[in-house]
Protein backbone atom coordinates (compact mmCIF):
# COMPACT_ATOMS: atom_id res chain seq x y z
CA UNK A 1 0.00 0.00 0.00
CA UNK A 2 3.18 2.48 0.78
CA UNK A 3 3.87 2.67 -2.88
CA UNK A 4 0.30 3.30 -3.73
CA UNK A 5 0.27 5.78 -1.01
CA UNK A 6 3.17 7.39 -2.60
CA UNK A 7 1.64 7.31 -6.65
CA UNK A 8 -1.51 8.75 -5.45
CA UNK A 9 -0.32 11.37 -2.94
CA UNK A 10 2.13 12.97 -5.22
CA UNK A 11 -0.31 12.63 -7.84
CA UNK A 12 -2.46 14.81 -6.11
CA UNK A 13 0.63 17.09 -5.30
CA UNK A 14 -0.20 18.86 -8.86
CA UNK A 15 -3.72 19.74 -8.72
CA UNK A 16 -6.79 18.06 -7.40
CA UNK A 17 -8.24 15.31 -8.64
CA UNK A 18 -11.09 12.98 -9.71
CA UNK A 19 -10.38 9.03 -9.26
CA UNK A 20 -10.34 8.57 -13.31
CA UNK A 21 -8.38 11.79 -13.61
CA UNK A 22 -5.54 9.86 -11.00
CA UNK A 23 -5.99 6.95 -13.04
CA UNK A 24 -6.01 8.05 -16.54
CA UNK A 25 -2.41 10.05 -15.12
CA UNK A 26 -0.88 6.82 -13.86
CA UNK A 27 -1.72 5.22 -17.12
CA UNK A 28 0.50 7.67 -19.01
CA UNK A 29 3.19 6.89 -16.72
CA UNK A 30 2.58 3.26 -17.66
CA UNK A 31 2.75 2.65 -13.25
CA UNK A 32 0.30 -0.54 -13.91
CA UNK A 33 3.80 -2.29 -15.22
CA UNK A 34 6.28 -1.04 -12.44
CA UNK A 35 4.07 -0.45 -9.52
CA UNK A 36 1.80 -3.33 -9.17
CA UNK A 37 -1.20 -0.92 -8.67
CA UNK A 38 -4.29 -2.70 -9.51
CA UNK A 39 -6.23 0.63 -10.83
CA UNK A 40 -9.09 -0.57 -8.81
CA UNK A 41 -7.24 -0.10 -5.93
CA UNK A 42 -7.07 3.83 -5.96
CA UNK A 43 -10.24 4.25 -5.11
CA UNK A 44 -10.18 2.25 -2.60
CA UNK A 45 -6.51 4.21 -1.89
CA UNK A 46 -8.75 7.65 -1.77
CA UNK A 47 -11.22 6.50 0.74
CA UNK A 48 -8.78 4.87 3.21
CA UNK A 49 -6.07 8.23 2.94
CA UNK A 50 -9.19 10.48 3.50
CA UNK A 51 -10.46 8.88 6.62
CA UNK A 52 -6.64 9.06 8.12
CA UNK A 53 -6.55 13.34 6.62
CA UNK A 54 -4.20 12.97 4.07
CA UNK A 55 -6.76 13.52 1.78
CA UNK A 56 -9.50 15.64 1.72
CA UNK A 57 -12.75 15.30 -0.71
CA UNK A 58 -12.83 18.80 -1.96
CA UNK A 59 -16.10 17.98 -4.40
CA UNK A 60 -18.90 15.94 -5.41
CA UNK A 61 -20.05 16.66 -9.03
CA UNK A 62 -22.65 14.31 -11.37
CA UNK A 63 -23.24 14.79 -15.14
CA UNK A 64 -25.94 13.75 -16.36
CA UNK A 65 -26.53 9.64 -15.79
CA UNK A 66 -23.07 9.15 -14.94
CA UNK A 67 -21.71 8.29 -11.50
CA UNK A 68 -20.38 11.28 -8.75
CA UNK A 69 -17.28 11.95 -9.26
CA UNK A 70 -15.78 12.37 -5.99
CA UNK A 71 -12.64 15.61 -6.48
CA UNK A 72 -9.58 14.94 -3.84
CA UNK A 73 -7.09 17.17 -2.62
CA UNK A 74 -3.84 16.42 -0.60
CA UNK A 75 -3.60 18.19 3.07
CA UNK A 76 -0.75 19.03 4.85
CA UNK A 77 -0.77 15.59 6.57
CA UNK A 78 -0.75 13.88 3.43
CA UNK A 79 2.05 16.12 1.96
CA UNK A 80 4.00 15.28 5.17
CA UNK A 81 3.16 11.54 4.11
CA UNK A 82 4.04 11.80 1.38
CA UNK A 83 7.54 13.65 1.70
CA UNK A 84 7.75 10.92 4.13
CA UNK A 85 7.28 8.03 1.74
CA UNK A 86 9.23 9.30 -0.69
CA UNK A 87 12.39 9.85 1.16
CA UNK A 88 11.84 6.28 2.74
CA UNK A 89 11.17 4.86 -1.46
CA UNK A 90 14.61 6.52 -2.31
CA UNK A 91 16.85 5.97 0.61
CA UNK A 92 15.72 2.18 1.71
CA UNK A 93 16.22 -0.88 -0.93
CA UNK A 94 13.10 -3.22 -0.52
CA UNK A 95 13.11 -6.28 -1.38
CA UNK A 96 10.44 -6.69 -4.46
CA UNK A 97 8.19 -9.95 -4.76
CA UNK A 98 9.22 -11.72 -7.23
CA UNK A 99 7.15 -15.03 -7.49
CA UNK A 100 10.01 -16.71 -10.06
CA UNK A 101 12.49 -16.53 -6.87
CA UNK A 102 10.33 -19.46 -5.11
CA UNK A 103 10.44 -21.00 -8.41
CA UNK A 104 14.40 -21.11 -8.39
CA UNK A 105 14.64 -21.91 -5.03
CA UNK A 106 12.84 -25.79 -5.74
CA UNK A 107 15.64 -25.94 -9.41
CA UNK A 108 16.80 -29.02 -8.52
CA UNK A 109 13.18 -30.45 -8.38
CA UNK A 110 13.17 -30.14 -12.17
CA UNK A 111 14.29 -32.14 -14.51
CA UNK A 112 17.54 -30.91 -16.42
CA UNK A 113 15.40 -31.18 -19.89
CA UNK A 114 12.50 -29.30 -18.07
CA UNK A 115 14.65 -26.85 -15.93
CA UNK A 116 16.62 -26.26 -20.08
CA UNK A 117 13.28 -25.69 -21.40
CA UNK A 118 12.07 -23.12 -19.01
CA UNK A 119 15.48 -21.06 -18.65
CA UNK A 120 15.36 -20.73 -22.75
CA UNK A 121 11.82 -19.86 -22.45
CA UNK A 122 12.71 -17.19 -19.70
CA UNK A 123 15.13 -15.86 -21.80
CA UNK A 124 13.18 -16.01 -24.99
CA UNK A 125 10.32 -14.34 -22.97
CA UNK A 126 12.09 -12.16 -21.40
CA UNK A 127 13.69 -10.78 -25.42
CA UNK A 128 10.01 -10.37 -26.57
CA UNK A 129 9.41 -8.01 -23.08
CA UNK A 130 12.37 -5.84 -23.64
CA UNK A 131 11.16 -5.21 -27.41
CA UNK A 132 7.50 -4.28 -26.28
CA UNK A 133 9.09 -2.11 -23.81
CA UNK A 134 11.42 -0.28 -26.00
CA UNK A 135 8.27 0.54 -28.17
CA UNK A 136 6.11 1.41 -25.86
CA UNK A 137 8.63 3.72 -23.74
CA UNK A 138 9.37 5.34 -27.70
CA UNK A 139 5.36 5.81 -28.09
CA UNK A 140 4.98 6.93 -24.82
CA UNK A 141 8.12 9.75 -24.89
CA UNK A 142 6.63 10.90 -28.58
CA UNK A 143 3.32 11.77 -26.86
CA UNK A 144 3.37 15.41 -25.88
CA UNK A 145 3.53 16.04 -21.97
CA UNK A 146 5.03 12.68 -21.20
CA UNK A 147 6.79 13.54 -17.98
CA UNK A 148 10.80 13.06 -18.35
CA UNK A 149 10.07 10.42 -15.55
CA UNK A 150 8.93 8.15 -17.81
CA UNK A 151 12.22 7.46 -19.60
CA UNK A 152 14.37 7.09 -16.70
CA UNK A 153 11.54 4.19 -15.37
CA UNK A 154 11.38 2.57 -18.66
CA UNK A 155 15.58 2.64 -18.72
CA UNK A 156 15.55 1.07 -15.37
CA UNK A 157 13.40 -1.40 -15.97
CA UNK A 158 15.04 -2.34 -19.57
CA UNK A 159 18.21 -2.11 -17.47
CA UNK A 160 17.00 -4.94 -15.11
CA UNK A 161 15.66 -7.11 -18.13
CA UNK A 162 19.36 -7.07 -19.60
CA UNK A 163 20.52 -7.62 -16.10
CA UNK A 164 17.72 -10.66 -15.80
CA UNK A 165 19.10 -12.06 -19.41
CA UNK A 166 22.99 -11.79 -18.71
CA UNK A 167 22.28 -13.85 -15.58
CA UNK A 168 20.09 -16.63 -17.24
CA UNK A 169 22.94 -17.01 -20.02
CA UNK A 170 24.93 -17.55 -17.27
CA UNK A 171 22.71 -20.00 -15.61
CA UNK A 172 22.10 -21.60 -18.44
CA UNK A 173 25.68 -22.12 -19.21
CA UNK A 174 26.78 -23.80 -15.81
CA UNK A 175 23.18 -26.32 -15.95
CA UNK A 176 24.45 -27.19 -19.43
CA UNK A 177 27.92 -28.27 -17.75
CA UNK A 178 26.36 -29.97 -14.86
CA UNK A 179 27.35 -27.58 -12.42
CA UNK A 180 23.63 -26.85 -11.47
CA UNK A 181 21.33 -27.95 -9.87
Amino acid sequence: MSTIRLLLLGTLLQRPLHGYELRRELEQWDAGRWANIAYGSIYFGLSKMAEEELVELIEVSSVANRPARSVYAITSAGRREFERLLREHWWEVKPSLEPFLAALAFMPYLRRDDLLAALHRRASLLRSGREELAQAGQAKLSQPGTPRHVAEITRLMGARVEAELHWLEQVTDRVERGELP
